[in-house]
């Protein structure tokens, strides 16, 4: 609506009661401008700062449901690792016996290669912490205090995990490493090795300490996780935050670029996963794919053993979601080994580990198993130079996957749409 107010024509005679009138319609035009632009500026101030507020909210209640997803997965494999130690010890007679994989899930209870005693991202807490926005922004006492609780929370839980005996690797990393090397090294028997130096451990008090105390670190475990979940619950309450609404925020906290077409996506692509293995996608028209995974072993000899993977299937994009549906029997397995050399003195342990590890039809299987009825979704945008691609793998696409991933690729340099 236009308000227009008649302002005074000046150099007119007027009479006293006709400069008090125009004087009064003057002060009010301007009054009313006055209040108009500071009332908008603090009404959008304001809208800003809930904004903000609930941009905060969000950001820190998905902290808390990020380091629940961290304890539960370590209580889960607290379970797997007592479950298979606990087998072992049941069937000591028979440990020479038992399969590698349940002898290997059982040593690794006791040590591992590296110890990282940052077990959760710092990150939000040190901008809970340090931003003097933050606090300004969140004027909600019970939602600070609850943040305050879980942050000390974690960081009681950190220390016992890193310093408590009941707790602490019975293993040194030292141990641990040597135990890998004498296993590695019988490439005759490996399963005899790791059955004759677990059984050797399990003697030793302090590792039966610590397998004793599993059932109390799942349990702690599982209260902790359980206690931070309410925090998040109440956070959530307070701030009036659901959980479409988190979702959504974490969607789009975790992804960059544009929505991806159905266009942008025909083509080659590849990444470089790690090293020098590489991964080919390949998107045709109408709704078909095939990736092929191309893996460098290189264990004790000279030059690379080339293990290329290859698996179709059918793709789909649903909103800003690409599908992947894997055809298990169109897995292939390709074993290169012709650029390889080897002292003599080696030829039976490197035949003997080819043998072993790189059968085509072992491979073949593995794969199939691996992609039987399997379906993954990601996230995914595209740059605007439409050479790039980010896919992400998460919570927010796969709710049983509770870790969130990256991926990325670049359009193939002889890419064809």
């Amino acid at each position: 609506m236009n308000v227009k107010f008649k302002l005074p024509k000046f150099g007119r005679k007027l009479t006293g009661g006709g400069m008090v009138k125009e004087l009064l319609l003057t002060t009010l035009a301007t009054t009313i401008s006055i209040v108009l632009t500071f009332g908008t500026a603090h009404f959008v101030e304001q809208r800003q700062t809930a904004q903000a507020q609930r941009q905060t909210a969000m950001m820190l209640i998905h902290d808390i449901d990020a380091s629940v997803a961290i304890v539960e997965e370590l209580a889960e494999n607290e379970e797997k690792q007592k479950a298979a130690i606990q087998y072992v010890i049941d069937h000591l007679d028979q440990i020479d016996s038992l399969p590698e994989d349940t002898l290997y899930t059982a040593m690794t209870m006791l040590g591992v290669f590296f110890i990282d005693e940052k077990i959760f991202d710092d990150a939000k807490e040190k901008v809970f912490n340090s931003s003097q926005d933050t606090w300004k922004n969140l004027d909600d006492v019970p939602f600070v205090d609850n943040m305050e609780n879980f942050y000390r929370s974690r960081h009681y839980l950190e220390t016992m995990m890193t310093n408590a005996p009941q707790w602490k690797f019975p293993m040194s990393q030292e141990e641990y490493y040597d135990w890998q090397v004498q296993v590695n090294s019988n490439e005759q028997s490996p399963q005899k090795s790791c059955a004759a130096i677990l059984k050797e451990k399990l003697r030793d008090p302090k590792i039966k300490y610590y397998i004793d105390f599993s059932a109390y670190r799942t349990r702690t475990l599982r209260q902790i996780a359980q206690s931070w979940k309410r925090l998040s619950d109440r956070n959530k309450f307070i701030m009036n935050i659901d959980d479409e609404e988190l979702a959504e925020y974490i969607k789009k906290s975790q992804r960059s670029g544009r929505t991806v077409s159905r266009s942008d996506l025909i083509g080659q692509w590849e990444s470089e996963t790690s090293g020098k293995d590489i991964q080919y996608h390949d998107f045709m028209k109408p709704d078909s794919f095939s990736i092929k995974i191309r893996h460098y072993a290189n264990p004790f000899y000279s030059g690379d053993i080339i293990i290329t993977y290859t698996v179709g299937g059918k793709w789909d994009i649903k909103e800003d979601s690409l599908v992947l549906n894997y055809s298990p029997e169109s897995v292939k397995a390709e074993v290169d080994r012709s650029g390889i050399t080897y002292r003599a003195e080696m030829r039976d342990s490197v035949e003997t580990f080819i043998d072993r590890y790189f059968q085509v039809n072992q491979l073949t299987e593995q794969g199939r198993i691996q992609f039987e009825s399997k379906k993954t979704t990601f996230g995914v945008s595209i740059n605007k130079a439409g050479d790039k691609i980010e896919m992400v793998h998460g919570r927010s696409e796969d709710p049983e996957n509770e870790s969130v991933s990256y991926y990325y690729l670049k359009r193939a340099k002889d890419s064809t749409k």
